[in-house]
């Protein structure tokens, strides 16, 4: 996978100390190394399901463990959940999931091979393969003295020379019994004797303590700049919690600066039920007023329409969650919103695309700040860890970050973390939709649904075509209604209208000269409309009744409302 490069790389090592450091010199007065780990960089702490699922794969695969209490975890843009492992100030490897065989898997580099006392997967070199391997070369099979029985072709495996020492870790091409046959027998990742001693342990005090400095510094900062931002903007503001870690990190800032704002909460209908209770929890906590606003089963009643939301295809981030937020800042905050957002750069390329300001298109009347935009987890989780804040639980339970339980941008690690009580009738929604289109098994088996256009890392095809279908009998008097977004409508016969001179007939098909596109668009969107809100912020002619949108007499027929309705833009 390509480096994804969002910010600057910011962890540092104080190896007389022994403690991961947000800065370059350790309070000890020592000079503390950068450590070398992968972009973007949103290194995270270990917690102790973490280092639990660790042990466990570890010994698995090799029969012992070296895991200390503190370990930095930094996710890796992959096929699937991958963190480089960071111990000690150096990465030990990485635990990644296979999505083909749906396991974990641990890669461990030759420096913490060495401090294992391994008893398993392992390949021993003889010594004329020594020189080639630590040059650049594979282990041949020529090349293998002794293998591990159990070792299968695909395993993470551990090379040592013939006096036991570790010279390489890598893949094997082949089951161990079989290593004495031609071809490659282990694919080499990372080589070299890089002899490693066990260092002194630490605890998170320890590293709290270490970056206290850091982490005050960045509040102080932050509460300067939400400041700034409030004298500037005249607009009632807002914590926009989604009970993630992140919108928490920005509303114990705002309660540092002295500001107890309202908290306002979409209920996508596909929360986790663990988040809710911390949203309720964190308003009761801190004595906010919460102000919510649900998308109840908009979902259910849009995924028959829309077909399952996907990475490139992300429906439902706008009918379950935008349109629900445009809604509740239409009622709550008619003269627009000053809306605290918990978001970073660490995250995506979209979100370090923006700085610490900016309006969302799709949510009218709002202002978007985000005060921690350039901090990583490290320094939201140490914040968190300074103020005895409690989080959402289901960070301790493997989650790294907290989302709709069936979100497409998850992996399918993470799927397998918790199942919702409708994750059944999400899946038999996938296999209708999967038999209709005639789709691979792989679609549903290795969560292919998740992109629209097939990934290239699957090497599986499968194309999906869907053509409008415009069902005019029974919507006639929506139809009839969107029709004024054009102009004052003239019905001359049944299902034949006028609107600014534009003849337009509504049957079985929708006729309309050529240059009048539009009412194609305008039909379809009143035939299926599924009632998000998105379009009413944008404008007041326009109203939900029923679960559906409506076009009042104010209308001024400046076609705007057609450029961000879902049913448009994703149909």
């Amino acid at each position: 996978m390509s480096v994804i490069r969002l910010g600057k790389l910011v962890l540092h090592h104080c190896d007389a100390c022994n403690l991961p450091l947000l800065k370059n010199r350790c309070k000890c007065g020592n000079v503390a190394r950068k450590v070398n780990i992968t972009p973007p960089g949103d290194i995270r702490p270990a917690f102790k399901y973490d280092i639990n699922l660790l042990k466990k794969v570890i010994e698995k695969q090799f029969g012992s463990s070296y895991l200390p209490n503190v370990i930095l975890l930094n996710n890796l843009p992959a096929i699937d959940k991958n963190d480089e492992v960071i111990i000690d100030g150096k990465v030990a490897g990485n635990l990644f999931y296979d999505i083909w065989t749906k396991t974990y898997k641990f890669q461990p580099r030759p420096w913490y091979a060495s401090l294992l006392n391994i008893k398993r997967g392992y390949v021993v070199a003889d010594k004329g393969a020594i020189p080639s391997i630590l040059k650049s070369s594979n282990l041949m099979a020529p090349g293998v003295k002794e293998a591990s029985e159990e070792i299968k072709a695909g395993d993470e495996v551990i090379v040592l020379d013939e006096d036991g020492r570790v010279v390489a870790t890598g893949k094997a091409k082949m089951d161990g019994n079989e290593m004495k046959n031609r071809g490659v027998a282990v694919k080499i990742r990372w080589r070299g004797y890089e002899d490693a001693e066990k260092n002194k342990g630490i605890s998170w005090k320890d590293v709290i303590d270490a970056n206290k400095d850091v982490i005050l510094s960045m509040v102080g900062k932050e509460i300067k700049f939400i400041d700034e931002v409030m004298s500037k903007y005249n607009l009632k503001p807002a914590i926009s919690f989604s009970g993630g870690k992140d919108s928490l990190a920005t509303l114990l800032l705002l309660l540092d600066a002295g500001y107890e704002l309202p908290m306002i909460f979409a209920d996508t209908g596909l929360e986790f039920e663990e988040t809710i209770e911390h949203v309720y929890e964190v308003a009761g906590k801190y004595n906010l007023n919460l102000l919510e606003e649900k998308a109840g089963d908009i979902f259910w009643r849009s995924i028959d329409f829309f077909g399952p939301p996907a990475k490139d295809y992300r429906w439902c981030c706008k009918t379950c969650k935008l349109g629900v937020i445009a809604k509740l800042i239409k009622r709550e905050f008619p003269n627009g919103i000053l809306s605290f957002i918990g978001q970073r750069r660490y995250e995506s390329e979209k979100r370090a695309e923006h700085g610490k300001i900016w309006k969302n298109p799709w949510v009218h009347g709002q202002i978007a700040v985000s005060p921690i935009q350039n901090w990583t987890a490290l320094h939201v989780w140490l914040y968190l860890f300074l103020k005895k804040a409690k989080w959402n639980k289901l960070y301790e339970e493997g989650f790294y970050r907290i989302g709709c339980w069936l979100c497409p941008a998850c992996n399918m690690a993470e799927f397998e973390l918790k199942r919702h009580k409708d994750w059944e009738k999400f899946e038999g929604k996938l296999r209708e939709f999967s038999i209709k289109h005639n789709l691979p098994k792989e679609w549903i088996d290795l969560g292919l649904w998740r992109w629209r256009n097939p990934p290239k890392w699957s090497n599986i095809k499968y194309e999906i075509k869907e053509e409008r279908e415009y069902i005019t009998k029974g919507n006639e008097h929506r139809i009839e209604n969107f029709l004024k977004i054009l102009g004052k409508v003239r019905k001359v016969n049944t299902g034949k209208y006028e609107v600014n001179g534009i003849k337009i007939e509504i049957l079985k098909e929708i006729k309309a000269s050529d240059k009048e596109e539009i009412v194609k668009d305008l039909v379809y969107r009143a035939i299926n409309c599924v009632g998000c809100g998105v379009c009413v912020t944008k404008c007041d002619a326009i109203y939900i009744k029923n679960g559906k949108a409506f076009i009042s007499d104010k209308c001024k027929h400046c076609l705007e409302c057609m450029y961000e309705c879902p049913v448009i833009v994703f149909k």
